[in-house]
């Protein structure tokens, strides 16, 4: 594994016409070095489950691509353990700012994963490497 998806990058990739940039890089990547998080499976979940209270025949369709999508990462779905959850405790210390994306910013950085998301400024100073794949000219940067 290399790349941890950001939901909004996840998102993107399950949509029926993704963002060209996006489609462009993940056509340049091995499957095999995508990883994910449960914090990603939540928030994912949490979506689904909004929709279902308005729209329960489009929630139905999009769980059910959801989680197809989740069993073909099954075994790269990453937990939350003691590890994360201790780093991501200390990096919410010094600003509780986007806590979800500073849980992200704690797995890709004990895994040592590139965060792939849209979202670089919500990760800047966790000590992690960012890539945004909607840039025509998709760089590693370090956050």
């Amino acid at each position: 594994m290399k790349y941890l998806l950001d939901t909004n990058v996840f998102r993107e990739i399950g949509k029926t016409a993704p963002h060209e940039h996006v489609k462009a890089w993940l056509a340049q990547v091995d499957d095999s070095d995508l990883a994910l998080s449960t914090i990603t499976v939540r928030e994912v979940m949490k979506g689904v489950e909004k929709l279902r209270r308005t729209k329960p025949d489009v929630a139905a369709v999009i769980g059910t691509r959801v989680q197809a999508s989740f069993d073909a990462l099954a075994d790269r779905i990453l937990p939350v353990d003691r590890e994360i959850a201790a780093l991501w405790g200390r990096l919410l210390g010094a600003s509780e700012k986007h806590t979800d994306d500073t849980g992200l910013a704690a797995t890709a950085r004990i895994h040592r994963l590139i965060l792939v998301t849209r979202n670089s400024a919500d990760v800047a100073g966790r000590g992690i490497t960012t890539l945004d794949p909607y840039s025509a000219s998709p760089r590693i940067r370090p956050a």
